[in-house]
This record gives C-alpha cells, structure tokens and sequence, in this order.
C-alpha cells in the first residue's frame, strides 16, 4: 500500500478567499482535504464545498477522456475518442474554417472556473496567436472596478483581516456567509469588544445574521442612500474638512452637488427610513475606526459603477480612509505580485481583431457576421448556465454548423451541446501560481495527485493544440512547470519587498501576505480622491436610475452559499441542501398576485417565461423578487433558468454585466 502522506495547495475557486488547504493523498488518490492552521489569513477554516472536495476529484460524474458527440446537440450522447484524433479533428476543423472565414471566426469562452493564474490567462495566449476573436471577461465585478477607479484610482482596498479592529462596519451589498467567509470572521471578532455592524442590502441575506441593523433599499438606489448621508452629514458639520483638504480634489464643487438628496426624497426614492438613513451616517461618522465592505450586487445595475463611487464618497468625506484600519474593503488583489504577461502574452497578437463581449454571446452566436461565429471553444465557464439571455445562447448553441469544443471536468449544460468533450483536471493534479482578490496573500502550489485517466490541464491543452497548429513559439512547447518558473523568474517589485524569511516560505510552497500599502497613498493621477473628474461624462457623483426595464418587479440574482455559480453541482449533497429553484417574493406582492408559498408560480418579461416555486419571505422588500443560486436545466420546471430572464444590457463602466438590473412580472401556474 502507497504511504499517505499530507501536501500543502490553495483553493482554486472563484472566491475572495483563497483558502489554504492541506489534503491527504498517496499520490493517486486523495483521501482527506482539510484546512491549513498555517495560512496567514484562513487559518486552517474551509467552506462545507471544500471541506469534502475529494467528492469532487473522485466523483464518478468525472470526464475522463475525450468525448465525440453521436447525437442531437443538447442530447448529451457522446463516445469515447482518444486525445489523437480529438486533437486532429480540432485543428483540422480549425484551419478549415480560419481558411473559408478567417480566424475571427473562432471565438473562446471562458471565465472563473480556475483563478489559479497559468490556468486562467494561458487560453489568451493561445488564442492571441490565432488571432480569434477576443473575449471580454467583464460578467463580474468590472463595474465594481470602475466605480473605485473613477475616485480613487487603483488604490487597494483595506486588507479584510483589519474589520477585527474596526467599531463600525458597514456590509454594503455582500453576502460573506456565502462568497467571502474570512471577512466574516473578521467581523465576528470585532463584534466581541462591541463594534457596531450595519448590512445594506435589497433583501434579508443571511449575512443579515450578523448585523446589529438592517438597511433593505429598493435595487439600483445605493448611490442615492449614500449621497443622502453625505448630504446629512455635510448639513450637520460632521465631515472631515482637515482630511478632504489633504487628500481630496472637488470638495467644494462636490459638496455643493447633494442639495437634492434630502432625507426626505431619499426615503421615498430608496424605501429606506429617513430616521434610520440618519442615524447609520451619524454612526460612522462618528466612529474611531470605520469601514465599509464593498461587494459585488450594487455594481451589477446599469448605473452599477456610479454607485459604487458614490458608496465611496461617504468613507471620503468621514476621513475613514486615515483612521485607524478605515476606510473600503472590496477592492484588494495580490494579482500584481506576478508578471501577468508571462501567461497571457498579449504580444502575440499580430494585428488588431474584434471583441465579444461575454456577456452577449446569444447575439454574438446567432446575429454576428463578417465573419460569423463558427467555432465556439469554452473552458472554465459554463455559458449555458451562467451568460444573461440564456434562450439565445442556447439557439447559438444548438446550431449545426457551429463546430464547439468544451474543456471540462463534467458534462455541464454547456458540454452538452459540443461536438467535441476535452477532459479537464482539477488544480489537484497540476501546480500554479494562486493569488486574492479578498487578501493580500500569494502562494505557489504544485500536483496534489497525478491526472486522472486522462484529463489535462488548460495550459497542456492549448500548448497540445498550438504545437498541432504549427505554432513554433516556445511557449507552446514547454511544461506547465516551466512556464510556472518563467513567471516566478520575472520579478516584481511587490514581491521583491518580501522579507527573506517569508521569500523562503513562498519557495516551498506555503502561502504568505504580501506589505500592505499605505490606505492613503491614492493612485490616481492627482494622487488624491477625486470627487470632481471633469474629463468624465458625469464629473461628479450623482444619482442614476437604473434602466432596468418596465415590469413591476424588480429582479435580483444571488448567491447561494451551497454552490458558486454552476461549480459544485456534481455533489448530490451541496445539491439537496440548496432545494429546488426558488424565486423569493414580499407577502404584499404574494397576495396581490394570488400566490401561496411553495406553489409553482411563473416569472416573464420580454425574453422569456421561467418557472419557480414560490418563497414568501418578510424578508423581501414590495417590488422585487429574489432568485439565489445557479441551477442547471435538468432542475429547472420549464427547462429554463434564471438567466434567461436577464438581458444583455451593458452597466455604465467596465463592459461589466447587469445580472440585477431587469425587471419580471409573476403569476401562479394554474394546471
């Protein structure tokens, strides 16, 4: 019998969190996966998803070798081929079509289903050199980006870990028990000595569990709430003037703007109680050491980016950036301690080539000419499941002449509708480079386990394919581990400031943080807050509603801390604890609409009609409806999912998607 021993890796998922694992195995097969004590920020703490992800490696669900579709596209009905004639058929296919079409024709797909860096940027590099058309991977938080860098730039974002200390903490549109669990910590343990936590939200999360006071607003009003507390506290004199005038551009001209954000219209535009408006903003103010945690759902509106801008202006002018472990958090990456470059290779492309945006592939599918789409290649994604207007992407799909391969680890919704299956590994059977989008920490990870049967990894597949392509680049004829090495070879000077003790357990594979940067060292152009940007079109922060349609409820998609997005479905105990697809409703809009809780009730608007059961909730506002959790087709009622009901509207920065800015009526299904 092998010996067992314990290797040390990172969590690969799309989560701020990052978690530090250690994991029993004797090579082959991986026995335990348990949380490793010695990450700095986890601290040996896992999710119920990970806590068991041996499930996920050795599930019986799992792709093991290529697959050649025999029957309908979206039947599901697939034979075995080998790597050889897999490969051979996609390049054949390939250069048949770059010959008829040109290469604009292929287009890739993929988002987070790894964040490890070699297996999340590699596809870039292989398909700059092709010179297929470009993807823009904007579905998540590049609105959220965009707000921040319009008035502060690039500046991070209050390392998490710091909510321990701080005495007034606003969660502005999170859920952490679902997608960020060491922030929760954080905010628990502030808790002990007294600090004061306030969720702003558009229904009763669970993240509710851990506030002191609930602040529910209409969806899309966030930018209005805050710059009604800016304009409270600017009334009552309880700005920081001694921080604005060292640190901030536009004050005045700012300052002047929010006469029209009375408490008065605040309340009537956002829902939220004048009274309660004003004692949330005396609170920070007021308060030695506050923060506010940024997350995702305000930016995912058409005015998404203003929003977040807004929300920013509140921890302006309070001066939280320069007390004591103040300020914003939600906006901090490790990213930068690695030459991105390395993997990505943008000097590849040879020439300028058009951009899908991922968030409009139905259209991009079925209405985009010269060239037209004819090769869809998805990997870490699951479109199907997760791209807005799923009745389009699902036409797209189905087409007969679209050739699509699929490089996945399950037969997803989408691998359904392939003409070729590629399997994948998991970051257990391949090394990489992981950083934080919620930390500050870096880590190198090697293979937990060897492939099983025969899964390959993104990089070995697409340096597989390039080498079939004839690409004589070395990159494309190197080993994972060598291209690991040239990244970690190219320093930077982030990673340079580690202390020699901590390089050391880098080395070996242990994760460590990175200096944290001064909160007040803004990186903008003026080095300041900005609240006046007059080379903007909207110079200053101001509200704007969101164009999210005409039906009378408001939609709002969220997590749900089961599953992330479609990973994890594989697991029939993750699945049984989620339930079936719901659509949270407010007793007033039940009642109006004749429907009892847990009837199956029907949601529509322009693009299509999706079935749910009922959940009537207090904890819902009149006027929206709530749909938690990506489910597949086979759980759906009508074979449709939430995101056919979401369109493709662009948000008002970053390309980014506008997953809760759309608008539904409902009724019960009467059969």
């Amino acid at each position: 019998m092998a010996q067992r021993i314990w290797k040390r890796t990172a969590c690969p998922y799309d989560c701020p969190d990052g978690c530090g694992l250690l994991v029993e195995t004797d090579g082959k097969t991986i026995y335990r996966v348990q949380g490793d004590p010695e990450h700095p920020v986890t601290r040996g703490f896992l999710c119920r998803k990970m806590a068991h992800y041996e499930r996920t490696v050795h599930s019986p669900r799992r792709l093991t070798t290529p697959l050649r579709r025999v029957g309908r596209k979206g039947e599901g009905a697939f034979a075995p081929i080998s790597w050889d004639e897999a490969v051979a058929e996609i390049t054949g296919r390939w250069k048949d079509l770059i010959a008829r079409y040109g290469a604009e024709c292929i287009l890739p797909y993929s988002y987070a289903g790894t964040e490890h860096l070699i297996q999340f940027g590699c596809g870039e590099a292989f398909f700059n050199r092709l010179g297929a058309t470009a993807l823009t991977r904007t579905i998540c938080a590049k609105a959220k980006d965009a707000g921040f860098e319009q008035i502060i730039g690039s500046t991070p974002g209050q390392n998490p870990a710091a909510l321990a200390n701080c005495d007034e903490i606003i969660i502005w549109g999170s859920n952490v028990t679902a997608t960020w669990l060491h922030a929760q910590a954080a905010i628990l343990e502030a808790k002990k000595p007294g600090a004061h936590v306030v969720l702003v939200e558009t229904y009763r999360t669970p993240a509710a569990a851990l506030a002191d006071e609930v602040v529910l607003l209409h969806p899309g009003t966030d930018a209005f709430l805050a710059l009604a507390m800016d304009k409270a506290l600017r009334d009552e004199g309880r700005i920081d003037r001694d921080f604005l005038s060292r640190y901030a551009l536009g004050t005045e001209e700012f300052l002047a703007s929010l006469d029209g954000y009375s408490l008065e219209r605040a309340e009537a535009v956002t829902g939220v109680p004048r009274e309660q408006i004003l004692s949330v903003a005396r609170a920070f103010a007021a308060a030695k050491s506050p923060a506010i945690l940024f997350g995702t759902g305000m930016s995912r509106h058409g005015n998404g980016a203003m929003a977040v801008r807004c929300v920013t202006t509140l921890a302006a002018l309070t001066g939280a950036f320069a007390k004591p472990w103040g300020g914003i958090v939600g906006n901090i990456s490790s990213g930068a301690a690695y030459r991105g470059e390395k993997i990505t290779r943008p000097d590849f492309r040879r020439g300028a080539v058009r951009a899908v945006n991922m968030n409009q592939l139905g259209t991009a599918l079925n209405e985009l000419r010269d060239p037209p789409i004819m090769s869809l290649y998805v990997y870490s994604a699951n479109p199907a499941c997760i791209a807005p207007h799923q009745r389009a992407v699902l036409q797209g799909l189905a087409r007969e002449d679209l050739f699509c391969v699929v490089h996945e680890r399950f037969l997803t919704d989408t691998a359904r509708y392939a003409d070729i299956v590629l399997p994948a590994d998991t970051a257990m059977e391949h090394g990489d480079l992981a950083a934080s989008y919620g930390s500050l920490c870096i880590q190198k990870t090697d293979p937990v386990i060897a492939p099983l049967g025969e899964c390959k990894s993104n990089f070995e597949t697409f340096a597989l394919l390039g080498r079939a392509m004839g690409f004589e680049e070395p990159y494309f004829h190197q080993t994972n581990e060598d291209l690991k090495n040239a990244v970690l070879a190219a320093s930077t000077p982030w990673r340079d400031d580690l202390p020699p003790e901590e390089r050391a357990r880098f080395a070996v594979g242990q994760a460590v943080l990175l200096p944290e940067p001064d909160p007040c060292a803004f990186a903008t152009a003026s080095g300041r807050i900005e609240l006046l940007r007059p080379d903007l079109p909207e110079p200053l922060p101001r509200y704007l509603p969101d164009p999210c349609g005409t039906a009378p409820l408001h939609l709002v998609v969220a997590p749900h801390r089961a599953t992330l997005n479609s990973s994890f479905s594989e697991r029939p105990e993750l699945v049984a604890s989620r339930g079936p697809m719901r659509l949270l409703l407010s007793p007033a809009d039940a009642r109006a609409r004749g429907i009892d809780d847990g009837a199956v009730i029907e949601a529509w608007n322009d693009l299509a009609r999706v079935r749910f059961y009922a959940a009537v909730s207090e904890g819902v506002l009149p006027g929206t409806v709530v749909a938690e959790g990506v489910y597949s087709a086979a759980e759906s009622l009508n074979g449709l999912t939430v995101n056919a009901l979401l369109g493709e509207a662009l948000a008002d920065g970053g390309e980014a998607a506008t997953l809760c800015g759309n608008t539904v009526e409902v009724a019960p299904v009467c059969e």
